[in-house]
């Protein structure tokens, strides 16, 4: 409320960017030159990136999304040229294809003849991703990629295990490879809560000071909120849903404030900052953080992704919005 009851003014509603967490300006242009059918720049910015496994990752992972339905002819261009980038442009677009065909939904959901297809699928991307790996003997990029591969055709742990050493080895920090490896030990897939739990706050404490890849934490407590989703959902008629995710945000907001702060107090330019300030921004909400709550959604500049949002909200956009309601701070935020 105002003074003397009046109701505080609604901000202007945010125009909203989506699905392009990111700055890069070469791959905004190597993107669009693949969506005419280009491949020569997506190959050139990810040679480019050889030295920056984080901007590898990111371009990998934003190309191959283009490639998908067209990841048998750039396994064979690759094959012909012997490219590493080729390589792993097909490998991308494999795990695509195969995520594809299985959707996003419980691994109970899918029938069996879904389920072969899309182990055969991903089991495609193996070779063009080992022989990036032989190419490129220090870059992590190809094992992140086999990361993924790996959870999806249900690796034994230590295949999965050794996979994850060579990742760490080349790539210490690797943002998108640590978020595969939380999700790898987590109870849903092949590993448990416990597990989980070690991990994320392994990975802030063992984390360089300014390195957004503390935001595991706050993906390891939205995992958490999804298994508490389900149990309330079968245990009441109409949980409240939204007041679940509130209080285990407030209940646990210590360990992601001190995460938060590893990031912020030296944050350096990362290309996985804005993802990282949507989770801590969600959870900060959440639990009801005001000032740092802003501090996060400032950091997005107004850049979603569909994680977290969409894991406590139908309407990832409207949670959003109402966040910035609650916790704009026009004074502080002038000029944006």
């Amino acid at each position: 409320m105002g003074l003397f009851g009046r109701k505080k003014a609604a901000l202007p509603r945010r125009e909203v960017i989506w699905g392009h967490c990111y700055e890069d300006d070469l791959l905004d242009a190597a993107d669009a030159e693949l969506g005419e059918g280009k491949l020569n720049a997506a190959v050139t910015v990810l040679v480019d990136s050889r030295d920056n496994a984080e901007s590898r990752c990111l371009r990998l992972s934003t190309l191959g999304h283009r490639l998908v339905g067209s990841a048998d002819e750039i396994a064979e261009l690759a094959a012909q040229h012997r490219d590493p980038e080729l390589m792993l442009l097909a490998g991308d677009a494999y795990i695509g294809e195969a995520w594809a065909i299985r959707g996003s939904g419980w691994a109970s959901s899918v029938g069996e003849d879904r389920a072969k297809l899309f182990r055969a699928t991903l089991e495609k991307a193996r070779r063009p991703l080992f022989a990036a790996a032989d190419m490129l003997p220090g870059d992590p990029t190809p094992w992140a990629q086999l990361l993924a591969v790996g959870m999806g055709l249900g690796q034994d742990r230590s295949e999965q295990d050794a996979v994850w050493a060579e990742t760490v080895k080349r790539g210490p920090t690797l943002f998108p490879a640590h978020w595969t490896r939380l999700q790898v030990v987590a109870q849903k897939w092949y590993g448990s809560q416990e597990e989980m739990s070690q991990f994320a706050v392994e990975t802030v404490n063992n984390a360089p000071q300014g390195d957004p890849v503390t935001a595991m934490i706050v993906v390891a407590y939205f995992e958490t909120y999804i298994q508490a989703k389900v149990i309330a959902q079968e245990e009441y008629k109409n949980p409240d849903l939204r007041a679940v995710a509130e209080g285990m945000f407030e209940k646990n907001f210590q360990p992601i404030e001190a995460a938060s702060n590893r990031w912020m107090k030296d944050e350096r330019p990362h290309p996985r900052a804005f993802e990282a300030h949507n989770y801590f921004a969600a959870a900060c909400g959440l639990a009801g953080e005001k000032d740092r709550a802003f501090m996060h959604l400032f950091g997005m500049r107004d850049r979603m992704s569909g994680r977290p949002w969409s894991t406590f909200a139908d309407d990832p956009e409207e949670a959003y919005q109402d966040m910035v309601q609650r916790y704009w701070r026009p004074d502080l935020a002038q000029g944006f």
